[in-house]
Order: structure tokens, then sequence, then C-alpha cells
């Protein structure tokens, strides 16, 4: 699929409908190393979204209490 000149693209019906992307949806765009990440708004944290972000784009699993405990170590 190409890109239009105002930097627009078509979604396939077919995912349309699978992810729920009815007209006048809002989507979010994450940025990641290997390209764009298009979610359906709200999907995503804000928590996770700088999160991703100082992870260059990582995917981020759990909770934060979890998240902490990974990269504090076990109390």
């Amino acid at each position: 699929m190409k890109i239009t000149g105002k930097g627009q693209v078509t979604i396939p019906p077919v995912m349309r409908r699978k992810h729920g992307l009815v007209a006048q949806a809002e989507v979010e765009f994450v940025d990641r190393p290997e390209g764009v990440l298009v979610v359906k708004a709200g999907k995503v944290t804000p928590g996770k979204h700088v999160l991703a972000a100082l992870l260059r784009g990582g995917k981020v699993k759990g909770d934060t209490a979890s998240w902490l405990r990974a990269t504090r170590g076990a109390a």
C-alpha cells in the first residue's frame, strides 16, 4: 500500500473489522525502532508509552510493580 501526499493510508476492511476500527475511531502512533505501530487509542497506557520510549520501543509486559521488581531485584 502507498502513503498519499497527505500522509494517509487505507487500513484493509478485514483488519478494520477484526480490530473494531470503525469510522471516527481514534488511533495512536507508537514510534518503534522497526517502524510505526498503530494501536487503538486507550490500548496503550501513558506510562507504557513513556517506558517504551525509554526502552527504545521495547515491548512492555506486566504492571508497574512487577517491572520495578525486575529492574530493582527482589527485596
